[in-house]
């Protein structure tokens, strides 16, 4: 591996030489800024009629450079604001199941905490974007409970570890939510939906622009009662907004909006279906969350040849968990007050360097800082700190006639917690021509940081250790993609293996003061195949699907605890899939959506160990029907219908906690 890193790096010299002295002797074409690739509308925006992610839309998730899916190495999947729509999705991770690799669990009904395993990762091994900026708390966790898609406009996703490219976090996929430019004349979008239990979910939006400045904004609510009859309200409000301004051909400037303010009841934390037998729910345990998200962008391109990207982000997290006592339920009274911070900037030089004996080169480097701080107060104490690190990185691209492409690179991370470290990654894709079969494959690193309370919790439960090495991965994946064309049916078929192995992950331990609870004791290994589908049909039909194989194996761990040496991984199922299927009429819009889940390993208290739990299968559907257009000063009325869990399946995510019976949703969006 060090040959490998001094080969990358005397690569590196090389071309900066050739760069300076050939740069001017040859200009290429200049490539398309992110500013001027076509976006979808966000979900705020009135619907259009959008061809489905196919292998040629443009991405930009997978290097930091628009380039077409038909000619990334990467395992990615796209996904548009019209699966969005046609599906009536409001939470994003209702979408993400769609993606193959990805399983979420949900402890109880909406609002619940979420969270996301990718490849037999772990729940915080995901990096988590919102137009550049990263969103995940310190340590990687990130819970979906209330990422909603309002103004999303389409969805990245990047499997394996990025973190050549992304740094901490990004060790098992890297997901990236993107706000479209608003253009053309001013539009108005409303929409209402209501349903069982008492739920109701408003938005409005209002987008435009010109070639000189775009607007785009939305706001969204959602209420609903909850799936108990005891304190289990959830409320979400999310502002999503994006401004644009082109002073110059050369200068493209953008910001980013996103605050969102949840609150979310909940009457259990050990499961319902235990609690409602003991008569033990809670009547007044709540969180309230609060996130704040801002992403100022800045593209610079004074020669056709020549780019400077800064992006700047900042992250405010508010979290408050209260928790009244309730005499014959709680000890005492709890509260918590937790607030953190991340405020980073990252600069990025891409040099699109002559094309040299038909292979076009792409040359990018950059750097990045990022500051942390954490300040909790409980009721039983509290902890203060803060962290920074900086990192540089550099990335090669090269592409032959269409048909051979190679990226390579890697990332050194020098962090205040765990010290320097480097990542590279190697990647290629081939095309076979005639077949157009693309064969792709590559290898990658990824690390996470511990968390705040894992380096520095010093309490009478648990005690840090400041000198936790960082969690680290390995992966290595082939795959295989062909487009098919054949008598009207237009379609997309993919194949990846992989295989990750995870070192150094941070387990709670039970020791004895003074020595830390948390320390670097656990190892796994994960493999799989992931199969994907996309088709085009006849009379408006369309396909799409996807399938996950995972087996996963502990190879290190506490003597006692979830993970058990030679045992699964918990939460990790060795079977997940999806099918949605949708037929697009002149006014009608019908999506089936059918997700499978098999059975999964999970973990008991009872048992002190990990048990066999069942896994479920789900199904929805969704209606819209197109009442008019161009009529009473409107552009369109839409009338919406959804059934989720459309057969009343008896399931559970996790053990011991409900999920909803058949709900319905009806409403109406409006263009203006």
């Amino acid at each position: 591996m060090n040959n490998l890193l001094h080969h990358i790096c005397g690569l590196t010299v090389v071309l900066l030489v050739w760069m300076v002295s050939s740069a001017t002797a040859q200009t290429p074409p200049a490539p398309p800024s992110a500013a001027q690739a076509a976006t979808p509308p966000s979900a705020g925006q009135p619907e259009e009629r959008l061809a489905p992610a196919e292998l040629d839309t443009i991405i930009v998730t997978a290097s930091k450079l628009e380039e077409s899916v038909s000619q990334t190495a990467n395992a990615v999947t796209v996904l548009s604001q019209e699966e969005i729509v046609q599906r009536q999705t409001t939470d994003v991770f209702e979408q993400l199941r769609e993606v193959p690799g990805m399983t979420f669990v949900s402890s109880g009904g909406r609002g619940g905490v979420t969270s996301l395993f990718t490849r037999g990762g772990e729940s915080d091994h995901n990096l988590i974007l919102i137009d550049g900026v990263k969103v995940n708390q310190a340590g990687g966790a990130f819970n979906f409970n209330d990422l909603t898609t309002l103004g999303v406009g389409r969805i990245e996703v990047v499997r394996g570890p990025q973190s050549a490219l992304y740094g901490s976090d990004a060790m098992s996929s890297v997901i990236q939510l993107l706000t479209p430019r608003g253009q053309g004349p001013a539009r108005v979008a409303l929409g209402f939906r209501m349903g069982n239990p008492d739920t109701f979910e408003e938005r409005a939006g209002v987008s435009g622009g010109t070639s000189l400045y775009g607007y785009n904004l939305a706001i969204g609510r959602v209420d609903s009662e909850g799936l108990l009859s005891i304190n289990n309200d959830f409320s979400n409000t999310t502002l999503a907004a994006r401004f644009d301004l082109d002073p110059h051909d050369t200068l493209h400037l953008m910001t980013t909006v996103r605050y969102i303010d949840s609150r979310f009841h909940f009457p259990t934390s050990s499961g319902d279906r235990i609690d409602r037998r003991d008569n033990m729910l809670d009547p007044r345990a709540y969180t309230d969350s609060r996130r704040l998200i801002l992403g100022p962008r800045a593209v610079y391109q004074p020669a056709a040849w020549w780019r400077h990207s800064l992006q700047l982000g900042l992250l405010y997290d508010w979290q408050t968990y209260r928790d009244p006592q309730d005499e014959g339920i709680d000890f005492e009274a709890y509260v918590s007050r937790d607030r953190q911070y991340r405020v980073s900037a990252d600069y990025s030089s891409d040099f699109f360097l002559p094309v040299l004996h038909d292979i076009s080169p792409v040359f990018t480097l950059g750097g990045s800082v990022e500051s942390e701080h954490y300040d909790q107060k409980t009721t039983f104490g509290g902890l203060v700190a803060s962290r920074n690190a900086q990192s540089f990185y550099s990335q090669l691209r090269l592409a032959w006639r269409d048909t051979l492409f190679v990226t390579s690179g890697f990332r050194v991370d020098d962090a205040f917690t765990y010290g320097t470290h480097v990542n590279p990654r190697a990647s290629a894709a081939f095309v076979l021509p005639g077949l157009n079969t693309k064969l792709r494959g590559g290898y990658s690193r990824g690390l996470k940081a511990a968390s705040f309370y894992e380096n520095f919790s010093d309490s009478a439960f648990s005690r840090g250790d400041p000198n936790l090495k960082p969690e680290e991965s390995k992966s290595w994946e082939l795959g295989v993609d062909q487009p098919l064309n054949l008598a009207g049916l237009d379609a997309t078929l993919s194949l990846t293996w992989f295989s990750s192995t995870h070192k150094n992950l941070i387990a709670y331990t039970f020791t004895e003061a003074p020595a830390p609870t948390f320390l670097n004791v656990e190892r796994t290994r994960s493999r799989g195949l992931e199969a994907g589908a996309r088709a085009s049909l006849p009379y408006g039909f369309s396909a799409r699907g996807s399938y996950t194989y995972l087996e996963t194996t502990v190879l290190d761990g506490p003597a006692s605890g979830a993970y058990a040496k030679g045992g699964p991984l918990i939460r990790r199922p060795k079977h997940v899939g999806s099918l949605t299927l949708n037929y697009a009429g002149a006014r009608l819009n019908a999506n089936f959506h059918l997700y499978l889940k098999g059975n999964v390993s999970e973990y008991s208290f009872a048992s002190g160990g990990s048990v066999l739990h069942d896994g479920y299968e789900r199904a929805d559907i969704a209606l819209s029907w197109l009442l008019f257009e161009e009529r009473w000063g409107m552009r369109a009325l839409t009338l919406e219908g959804k059934v989720k869990n459309l057969f009343d399946a008896d399931y559970q995510e996790i053990v011991n906690f409900s999920s909803a019976e058949t709900t319905f949703m009806t409403g109406f969006r409006a263009e203006f």
